[in-house]
């Protein structure tokens, strides 16, 4: 079985016992570390698996994941403590509890400060990993970091996959999807919604749209009435004089095109 390995040091009781358990697994086995990289088909090397059981830091998801079945250990608890020894890590710089539970969230803010803080309780996985084991496309890092950063809020479909990957139990699901369509109809109501607060009330065929389908009907309906940008156009005499000397062509004051040889008075 090789050298005993040092004795773990770290103040992280989270940490401390994830490493003392991903020990107690390999020691069960019956494997040194050569025979534990092997296992896992040599995707992580001796060294990387033994600095996952040192307790210096915590290691990496996808190593411990490894780790623990190449020794016959439980895939579910092995998240569950690497999990557990994130959160400790976090939350001795985050106040743990300032946020409202889901169910008694009113508005957006609310609703952010208590994804991010179901985020760091549950290991604040790294987001471009999540990001992996969401699948393609379904739950993309940048929109998540805005997420957590208060600049934006995740779809239904984006919050399904977010706590799924979170590991939040399904049967508190609906309390977030009841969160998110409450502080949704909240910004987009027809009366508070600064943007839309001046289109026409909907009648005769538009009575029976969706508000959703009906301001997104009149936001393309006005994009097409805008006007162009003015870009390549002459929007003042100055601007038409300069685009005429710019071609070589004289103008006259007025901004209008003179053939040449022509001159005029004043």
């Amino acid at each position: 079985m090789g050298r005993p390995e040092k004795p773990i040091a770290t103040l992280n009781l989270g940490l401390l016992a994830l490493a003392g358990w991903l020990r107690e697994i390999r020691t069960n086995a019956q494997l040194t570390y050569v025979e534990l990289a092997a296992r896992t088909g040599n995707a992580y090397s001796a060294t990387t698996l033994q600095r996952a059981a040192s307790g210096k830091h915590i290691p990496r998801l996808p190593v411990v994941e490894a780790y623990a079945v190449a020794c016959g250990g439980s895939l579910e608890q092995a998240r569950r403590r690497w999990r557990h020894g994130r959160a400790v890590e976090h939350s001795a710089a985050l106040a743990f509890g300032s946020a409202p539970l889901p169910r008694l969230v009113e508005n957006a803010a609310e609703l952010r400060a208590a994804l991010r803080e179901m985020y760091h309780r549950t290991g604040a996985m790294p987001l471009r990993e999540m990001e992996r084991r969401a699948g393609l496309g379904r739950l993309p890092r940048t929109t998540m970091r805005r997420m957590l950063d208060g600049t934006t809020m995740l779809s239904k479909d984006q919050m399904l996959v977010f706590l799924t990957v979170c590991d939040v139990p399904e049967r508190e699901h609906q309390d977030w999807l009841d969160a998110l369509s409450r502080v949704w109809d909240k910004r987009h109501s027809w009366y508070d919604n600064k943007l839309f607060k001046n289109l026409p009330e909907p009648t005769g065929t538009n009575l029976h749209k969706p508000v959703e389908q009906f301001i997104r009907d009149e936001r393309n309906h006005r994009m097409e009435r805008k006007p162009p940008s003015g870009r390549g156009r002459s929007t003042s005499n100055a601007g038409a004089q300069r685009s005429q000397f710019a071609r070589g062509r004289p103008a006259n004051k007025n901004g209008k095109r003179l053939k040449l040889g022509v001159t005029t008075n004043g």
